[in-house]
């Protein structure tokens, strides 16, 4: 049975790939896989898309955000343009993530899921001294340096304290990963 199940799985996803279709999800799950239409993360028509969304801004706070459904989407940047290059730059450097389901592959369509999830690791996860340190090292050293304090920057301090205190990430590491997943636009 579960191997006809993954073989329906794999001949779903190849004609999906086929025509075009997203499908997001654990594979190893195939009750939770979603479906969604559209170009890949990274791709042109993606960028396409994202550049013109708006439901990412600057001033949806933290509390704003937990009050949105689960299934919404967090698109398009919040304070300049998209910059196409620094776009796929950023998509391709996340991809080496793509194991860690709490990092986003694009950081212009974020699920409200995740960002909830990661809004409530910064609210009940605690760093000891010596963690606090390795984020505030990676913080200085991170390309935005904590200058916008939106929904995002809450977020990604709780994707950062699950990253130290679950994964023992470095200072380093994780200040290229939050430049990686800033969402900002511009060239970086």
């Amino acid at each position: 049975m579960r191997r006809a199940i993954a073989t329906a799985v794999g001949v779903a996803a190849a004609a999906a790939a086929a025509a075009g279709v997203i499908i997001t999800g654990a594979a190893a799950d195939p009750a939770r896989m979603t479906v969604a239409a559209g170009p890949g993360a990274g791709t042109i028509a993606k960028f396409t898309i994202l550049a013109r969304q708006q439901s990412n801004r600057c001033s949806l706070r933290p509390a704003e955000l937990m009050s949105y459904p689960p299934g919404r989407r967090l698109q398009g940047s919040c304070c300049s343009p998209m910059n196409l290059s620094r776009y796929q730059h950023q998509v391709a450097a996340l991809r080496r993530y793509a194991a860690i389901p709490q990092i986003p592959p694009d950081p212009y369509d974020i699920p409200v899921g995740l960002a909830q999830r990661l809004i409530r690791y910064q609210q009940e996860i605690r760093l000891t001294p010596g963690q606090r340190g390795v984020y505030q090292a990676a913080m200085r050293q991170a390309p935005e340096r904590g200058r916008c304090h939106c929904w995002r920057w809450t977020a990604f301090e709780g994707l950062s304290d699950y990253l130290i205190t679950q994964r023992h990430w470095p200072a380093g590491r994780l200040a290229a990963l939050i430049g990686d997943v800033d969402g900002c636009g511009g060239s970086g």
